[in-house]
């Protein structure tokens, strides 16, 4: 509602009967007094309509007086009845034509009534009895302005220079009273003059910015921009707009300098913050100031996701994939109902073999993603790591039931249920498992290279994995991963010699591979270098070897296949 106060009703009861000049006494009745004090009580204890009752019963023995019609007018204010309150405030006013209180409770009410030429016009009358009241010249030029009149509104503005004086604020009205009506020469040549007259205020400069920025003259825009950022030189959208411009003409050095500055400065909603440090990112990931950026961001919004998922991208981006996991977790801390976080976080931690933690946190994502087939997928590869296969083929069976139009991810969740199936010697179905994944994903290097391997570590069907590295080998013969599942094949067939001189190429591209390591001493032993073949067994164990045999191998200094 409109600035209309309502006041204590004894205050305002005393308040109506003050005027410029005295009071006419007009002796009431017992009658009416008594009825008045009632009304008075009735308002008190909240009972408007029982308090409006006794007022009317006032009216009949003086239907002209202003305190009542006054105090009836307060009553109705406080119903939300603006039109019945300004007609008693009319009759109030009709009653004390020089009271200046009625006057400018009428022209509040008309303000709020939308009768805008009425408030205008009252508001008008007020100023000219207060030439110093700002609030009565103001109200007078929102109202013409609203009627439409945009001239008597500027006519108002110019008395109340005349009387209180110029000021930067006058102005900015005048501007935005003239761009209402369309008279840009008018608007542009009110802002220069303000200008001209007060060259350090950020205001003007500010609304010149504007000016020139929706009528496309970018390049006195820009000009104003540097102004402003020079006077204003923490306005943080000033520097963000400027920054943004500086960046498109090719400005970089001063176009970075002004858009990390809008960061730290206020002004800048946090969205649009966050856009520009995702635009810096995407554009100069490796600037070294981003991550104080970053920081900064954690810091001012700490309970804000994407100020750290921003910081995680930013980790991310410059390969360093720890600081990345700590600040997405952190994020969905925040808001965990963000799936594309929980999947970057469940990624980094497979990718990172953090077994333990994928199979907590893909627990964590179900629950509030339960209808999300990957959060199945690394809870189910987790469980294999950890050698709890029959959980496994449950959750990863769940996964599968639910994946839709993602060929990869349903390979991925084949080859895993066969995984786990080779873990539990059910070599039939860990076959057909593979089968079906290779029909998903038909080129898969990867799925062909861990079908080959179960088959060969299960020493079962070697054609088939002949058949696999083959095709693996058409396509790319220098992963160490793919060489390690060749030169498994070779040893499982005798060729010792050929098998050797590939699991060395394959230590050349992996190094320290516990896997490789140990496959090198079983073609030392079968070499009839028995020394050699320990010291390889020995080191794949110091680097964490899962082979249940590799201390009986050291100590007997014998092959025995695998078991893991």
């Amino acid at each position: 509602m409109r600035k209309i106060i309502i006041l204590l009703f004894l205050t305002s009861v005393f308040a109506a009967c003050k005027s410029s000049k005295e009071p006419v006494t007009i002796g009431h009745s017992s009658n009416f007094i008594k009825n008045f004090h009632e009304g008075v009580r009735f308002k008190i204890n909240g009972q408007i309509d029982e308090a409006l009752s006794m007022f009317d019963k006032c009216l009949l023995e003086d239907e002209k007086d202003d305190a009542t019609h006054f105090a009836m007018a307060q009553l109705f204010l406080m119903k939300e009845d603006v039109a019945s309150a300004t007609i008693h405030t009319q009759k109030a006013l009709d009653a004390d034509p020089n009271n200046s209180y009625y006057q400018s409770e009428l022209a509040f009410m008309y303000q709020e009534l939308g009768q805008h030429q009425n408030a205008a016009l009252a508001f008008e009358k007020l100023s000219k009895k207060n030439v110093q009241n700002v609030e009565f010249y103001l109200g007078a030029a929102e109202n013409w302005a609203k009627d439409g009149k945009v001239t008597k509104a500027v006519e108002a503005l110019n008395t109340m220079e005349k009387y209180t004086g110029s000021s930067p604020e006058i102005a900015i009205q005048k501007f935005r009273l003239y761009s209402i009506s369309k008279d840009e020469k008018m608007a542009l040549q009110t802002l220069l003059d303000a200008k001209t007259k007060y060259p350090e205020e950020a205001k003007i400069i500010a609304n010149l910015v504007d000016f020139y920025m929706q009528n496309k003259r970018y390049e006195e825009g820009m000009n104003m921009l540097k102004e402003l950022t020079r006077v204003d030189p923490d306005n943080g959208l000033a520097l963000m707009m400027l920054g943004e411009m500086q960046l498109q003409i090719g400005d970089e050095p001063n176009g970075l300098k002004n858009l990390k500055q809008s960061i730290k400065s206020d002004g800048p909603s946090l969205d649009q913050k966050m856009k520009i440090l995702i635009a810096l990112q995407e554009n100069f990931a490796s600037d070294k100031d981003l991550e104080n950026l970053v920081d900064y961001m954690t810091i001012q919004y700490p309970k804000d996701a994407k100020a750290h998922s921003i910081k995680g991208d930013y980790y991310f981006k410059n390969n360093q994939e720890e600081k990345a996991l700590i600040s997405y977790k952190n994020a969905v801390k925040c808001n965990p109902n963000l799936y594309p976080i929980w999947n970057q976080i469940l990624i980094l931690e497979y990718q990172n073999q953090q077994w333990d933690s994928l199979s907590f946190d893909s627990e964590k994502c179900l629950a509030y993603f339960p209808i999300q087939p990957m959060p199945y997928f690394t809870s189910g590869l987790s469980l294999i790591q950890k050698k709890m296969y029959k959980e496994a083929i449950e959750k990863l069976q769940s996964g599968l039931d639910i994946v839709v139009n993602d060929a990869t991810l349903e390979a991925e969740i084949l080859g895993q249920l066969g995984e786990a199936n080779f873990a539990l010697n059910n070599l039939e179905k860990g076959k057909e498992f593979y089968a079906k994944a290779l029909l998903k994903q038909p080129k898969s290097l990867f799925v062909k290279n861990n079908f080959a391997y179960r088959l060969i570590l299960h020493n079962t069907d070697l054609e088939k994995a002949q058949k696999l590295i083959d095709e693996i080998f058409a396509e790319k013969n220098d992963d160490a991963r793919f060489l390690n599942t060749k030169g498994y094949l070779l040893f499982r067939q005798g060729k010792y010699a050929e098998a050797l001189t590939i699991f060395e190429q394959s230590n050349k591209l992996l190094p320290k591979d516990k896997i490789v390591l140990d496959h090198l001493g079983d073609c030392e032993f079968y070499l009839g270098k028995k020394d050699k073949a320990v010291e390889y067994w020995k080191e794949a164990k110091t680097l964490g070897s899962t082979n249940q045999v590799i201390d009986k191998k050291i100590q007997n200094k014998l092959y025995y296949d695998p078991i893991f």
